[in-house]
C-alpha cells in the first residue's frame, strides 16, 4: 500500500493532468473561427485553472479531497459518455474504445491519488459525540 501511495502523489498527478488537459483539451482543439469550439476550449481552460489551484494553492488532506471531487466525477462522465456512445461537437464521438484509455488513466489516477490520501492529515479518529 505504501508503494501505491508513493506512485499516487496527488500534486504530481494534478500537475500532469493540468498540463495534458491544457495542451490536448484546449490548445490542440482550439479553432477560434468556430464559436462552439471556442466556448468549449474556454470551459476546458477554466477546468485547468481549477486543477492548477488544487495543485499549487492547497496541500495535504485538502489537496487530496480537491483531486477526488474534481477528477472522480469527470472519470465517471467519461465512462457514461463512452457507454452511451454520445456524439460530440465536430469530429468528436464517444465510445468505449482504446481512444478513451489515456483520459481514463490520467483522470482516474488523479482521482485515485486523492482517494488514497483523503484522510492523510487525520492523526486520530474523530471523537464520538
Amino acid at each position: 500500500m505504501d508503494q501505491l501511495k508513493k506512485i499516487c502523489n496527488v500534486k504530481i498527478w494534478l500537475i500532469i493532468l493540468a498540463v495534458i488537459h491544457t495542451v490536448v483539451g484546449v490548445f490542440a482543439q482550439l479553432d477560434p473561427d468556430v464559436d462552439a469550439q471556442l466556448e468549449i476550449s474556454g470551459v476546458f481552460l477554466v477546468i485547468s485553472a481549477y486543477i492548477l489551484y488544487a495543485a499549487f494553492a492547497t496541500s495535504g488532506q485538502e489537496q487530496a479531497r480537491w483531486a477526488t471531487v474534481l477528477c472522480g466525477p469527470i472519470w465517471v462522465w467519461f465512462i457514461v459518455c463512452g457507454a452511451l456512445e454520445l456524439e460530440g461537437i465536430g469530429n468528436n464521438s464517444w465510445s468505449l474504445s482504446t481512444e478513451l484509455i489515456p483520459p481514463l488513466v490520467v483522470w482516474g489516477m488523479t482521482a485515485l491519488s486523492g482517494i488514497l490520501h483523503w484522510n492523510m492529515d487525520e492523526a486520530a479518529p474523530a471523537a464520538e459525540a
